[in-house]
């Protein structure tokens, strides 16, 4: 297991080979530094979810969920609440079907349950569950999660130069996303954690893109806690976004004038960047996950072995090109 996140003197810890997030979410907890998203290396909806601390489970919340997504989904989400010994606060888990009651004791890496599709997702949201920690009266508040302390491995860079074009070469299509991996992406290396890399300021500070580029108003950068002056975020060669404030351990941002990336001649939705580990990397290189405008829209366009060029523009790049 490993150390993801601590808060209020309880420590999480995820599977050593799940990849994670702290801010490739919408939601207010991802936005706050408060929250973490964990990826099992399954990958699969309906895989088991692991408990993130020892403790006992205090609370199972069914929640009912809004009318059906464009994407298969489960009919209700779940809270779990798990109280460490001789604490007041919880750690709240989402989107797993339990497989323990209230009353029971846990072991962190036990298993909790199964994964879920929830209504709350977007369609390219891959089977993860949501961890947060906060006071047991607060269960049903996300806006009441502590932040996060985060303390990671200094951070590295394997390739320095940063290119607006990427050669990737697909190795999945699904209605989701495109998962490909390139050559030409420059990677920071943080322990036995890999990921793209993302840049503040004229110096180059450089750390982890934790983000959805641009699909979602905000992100971050992992390994790069301290406050900057010059705030400007890149990556790819491309601003996306400035940076506000500080984390311990992280540098969150918000983004600017969005980009319009694109594969070939598809303009795209966005890329999903997260905290990888070896297990999900092709010869040392993160994975890059693509998604398409629509549900489905990646089907019949492309197909695994297929290469192709993704690249960052502004809008009025393209309607130039047009």
């Amino acid at each position: 297991m490993r150390k993801v996140g601590s808060a209020a003197g309880i420590d999480l810890f995820a599977p050593a080979d799940a990849y994670f997030s702290y801010f490739n979410s919408p939601y207010i907890g991802h936005k706050q530094g408060a929250s973490i998203d964990i990826y099992p290396s399954h990958e699969e909806w309906g895989g088991p979810a692991y408990s993130p601390i020892a403790g006992q489970i205090i609370r199972v919340k069914k929640m009912r969920m809004g009318k059906e997504r464009v994407f298969p989904s489960d009919e209700a989400d779940f809270g779990i609440a798990i109280a460490p010994e001789g604490s007041n606060d919880i750690v709240r888990i989402l989107h797993c079907a339990p497989e323990v009651d209230e009353g029971m004791t846990v072991e962190a890496g036990q298993r909790l349950g199964s994964l879920i599709r929830s209504r709350y997702f977007d369609y390219w949201t891959g089977p993860h569950y949501h961890i947060e920690i906060m006071n047991a009266r607060d269960f049903g508040r996300s806006t009441k999660s502590y932040l996060l302390n985060v303390e990671l491995a200094p951070v590295q860079q394997k390739q320095q130069e940063s290119a607006s074009e990427l050669e990737c070469l697909i190795t999945r299509v699904t209605d989701d996303v495109i998962i490909a991996f390139t050559d030409d992406s420059p990677i920071v290396i943080s322990g036995d954690l890999v990921g793209h890399a993302a840049y503040c300021g004229s110096n180059r500070r450089h750390g982890i893109l934790d983000a959805g580029v641009p699909h979602y108003s905000h992100g971050g950068i992992l390994g790069l806690g301290e406050s900057v002056e010059e705030r400007t975020v890149t990556a790819w060669g491309s601003e996306i976004g400035y940076a506000v404030g500080s984390l311990d351990g992280r540098l969150p941002f918000k983004r600017s004038e969005p980009l319009r990336p694109t594969f070939e001649v598809e303009i795209i939705r966005g890329v999903s960047c997260f905290a990888f580990t070896k297990k999900q990397t092709v010869k040392g290189c993160p994975p890059v996950i693509m998604i398409p405008q629509q549900y489905g829209g990646f089907s019949r366009k492309f197909t695994e072995g297929d290469v192709g060029v993704l690249s960052f523009k502004r809008p009025n790049d393209i309607v130039k090109e047009q």
